[in-house]
């Protein structure tokens, strides 16, 4: 899903760091219930073994309270990764998106 970590990858790991930092027992799968979704699931996204659906992006985006310029660049992101993902299904070739995970 290209080189660079998207920033809907690193926004998500940087809340869950913040919150795993400021409390002991916090964990991925609470994180992934305050967010009303399965634990296995924010792990793919994660370690971006997946890609977070444009319905799932918007509940996240709700859930977590996000606004402003970090909404609009959550939402891009997301975005990118699902055009080079098509892409990349399509033709490798035509992307420099090549290093996708299929």
């Amino acid at each position: 899903m290209g080189k660079k970590t998207p920033f809907y990858v690193m926004y998500l790991s940087n809340i869950l760091d913040d919150r795993l930092a400021n409390n002991s027992n916090y964990s991925l799968r609470s994180f992934a219930k305050s967010l009303n979704i399965d634990a296995s699931h924010l792990s793919k996204i994660l370690s971006r073994k997946q890609i977070l659906s444009m319905r799932l992006t918007e509940l996240i985006i709700q859930s977590l309270n996000v606004t402003g310029k970090e909404r609009i660049l959550f939402i891009e992101s997301v975005a990118e990764e699902q055009k080079c993902k098509s892409i990349e299904n399509l033709d490798s070739s035509l992307t420099d998106c090549a290093d996708v995970k299929k």
